[in-house]
């Protein structure tokens, strides 16, 4: 039977182009938080195998939770596979389409917020020039004594500072 495309003016409704589902309550949510997400076969396509996620493995955890909040069908889904406390915590370094993202953040505005232990760290300006002056401007030097060690302290301060 040969090829026939259908011609009855349905367009094709991806992910990006329909309104993500976000549940009323984080409360909701009641997936797992360790062991193995199977996701569903329309969230990713393929082996059974590339539907197998370990929670415990950190890039995988984040690739769950992207997939399931990008390319959940309804809130029952997204229910069921996520975690709140996981959702909580990982919530900032998750990859999300800007239209997901303010969605949820709206229903939700607590994920919006820094967690309570990731505030910016204050940075003490005479700190900040004692370690760029040990540290030669932050450039490498070719090789270093065990004296010239900057602190962990120092390191974030200055890091802190050459990333703005």
């Amino acid at each position: 039977m040969p090829y026939v495309a259908a011609r009855d003016g349905r367009q094709q409704r991806g992910p990006s182009d329909r309104a993500p589902s976000v549940p009323d309550s984080l409360d909701d949510l009641h997936g797992h938080s360790v062991g193995v997400l199977e996701l569903p076969r329309h969230m990713a396509t393929g082996h059974r195998s590339r539907r197998l996620l370990d929670l415990e493995d950190p890039a995988q955890q984040r690739q769950a939770y992207q997939t399931v909040l990008c390319r959940a069908a309804d809130c029952c889904e997204i229910n069921d596979l996520l975690n709140p406390g996981v959702l909580r915590r990982i919530w900032r370094h998750l990859h999300l389409p800007a239209k997901v993202r303010q969605e949820w953040e709206k229903r939700h505005p607590a994920l919006a917020r820094p967690a309570l232990g990731e505030q910016a760290p204050k940075i003490d300006t005479t700190e900040l020039a004692a370690a760029r002056t040990k540290a030669g401007g932050l450039r490498r030097q070719p090789r270093r004594t065990p004296g010239d060690a900057l602190t962990a302290k120092q390191m974030i301060v200055a890091r802190t500072a050459s990333a703005r």
